[in-house]
């Protein structure tokens, strides 16, 4: 049964049904990637492999090959099955390893990057304790840990995505919310009050005398211009990263609709009276748009901080192969 188990996957090819359906997914090509290395382990074994293994190599290939849609990349359900299942057969191959005291360093260190040293389960592979240990328990042992360490890695992954979501949501609303400002502006233009006055002289986002119904596009312009000065900086310190789950994108749109509404809010608070003797162009006008919309940098810190600690705990573990 065992021979009859192996003959089933022996020298398959993993990437060729991926390759013609989905040749621009990078994550796709990575799980396959770990596929055929568990391929070429399991080919050059050539004895015993647990069912398990292929019917775990078999899950993540179907999750690979499934057509992706708006709310499978929201939940991230093909990722996180292909993902899982591919650890799956990880686990169960490492730990039936019939060289698996070769192997232990690795393991080691694997279970160590994910796990506390005072976990038990780590405490357990010591050599210590391992090496007193009988064959069978060595597996179990083995096992337990990788698993541990895997779900450490699932779990880390899955607060990327939650947290990739939350930003997600966030920028929509305030899309949402420029957008009615915008609008409802544009169609009442004495609605929102956006002219200085200085003296007999008034001043207008857009240049003229009186509100026009550019003058809030034009601000927020200008504040989307600012951010995106933040949004370098944002790609300038941002480390590399191998997480399936990017959330740099949605941390700059983030920025960019910001400082819209804060280039906007600004010039309110200008018109309450304050810098009235400084702003009294339209040039330092639009400049002191820009500089509000690049101040969203003083708050978004603070999250760009935040998601640097949760990709940084979810990168992978080194591979145990």
């Amino acid at each position: 049964m065992a021979s009859e188990v192996v003959g089933e996957g022996a020298e398959r090819d993993w990437s060729v049904p991926v390759e013609g359906r989905h040749p621009a997914s990078a994550w796709r090509m990575s799980v396959v990637e770990r596929l055929q290395r568990l391929q070429a382990e399991i080919d050059h074994r050539g004895g015993d492999v647990p069912r398990a293994v292929h019917t775990a190599m078999g899950i993540a290939a179907r999750a690979v090959l499934l057509k992706s849609s708006l709310p499978r990349w929201y939940s991230g359900v093909n990722l996180e099955r292909a993902w899982r299942a591919v650890h799956l057969a990880d686990e169960v191959l490492v730990a039936s390893s019939p060289d698996l005291v070769g192997r232990m360093p690795a393991i080691r260190a694997t279970v160590a990057r994910k796990l506390s040293a005072k976990d038990a389960r780590v405490k357990a592979l010591e050599p210590a304790v391992f090496d007193g240990l009988a064959a069978s328990a060595q597996r179990e042992v083995v096992l337990a840990a990788l698993r541990a360490a895997h779900q450490a890695s699932h779990d880390a992954a899955t607060a990327v995505r939650s947290l990739r979501n939350r930003i997600i949501l966030f920028g929509l609303l305030l899309l949402g919310i420029n957008l009615a400002v915008g609008w409802l502006t544009a169609y009442h233009e004495h609605m929102l009050p956006l002219c200085l006055t200085s003296g007999s002289t008034t001043t207008c986002p857009t240049g003229g005398a009186t509100p026009t119904s550019g003058d809030v596009w034009w601000l927020q312009l200008m504040g989307m211009l600012g951010a995106s000065i933040a949004v370098v900086v944002l790609l300038l310190r941002t480390k590399p990263s191998v997480v399936p789950y990017t959330l740099t994108p949605y941390q700059a749109l983030v920025k960019v609709l910001l400082g819209s509404i804060l280039s906007v809010i600004g010039v309110l608070i200008l018109r309450a009276g304050l810098l009235t003797d400084v702003v009294t162009s339209q040039a330092a006008l639009l400049t002191f748009a820009l500089v509000l919309g690049y101040s969203q940098q003083v708050g978004t810190r603070l999250l760009d901080t935040f998601a640097d600690q949760v990709v940084q705990r979810a990168q992978p573990s080194a591979t145990t192969e």
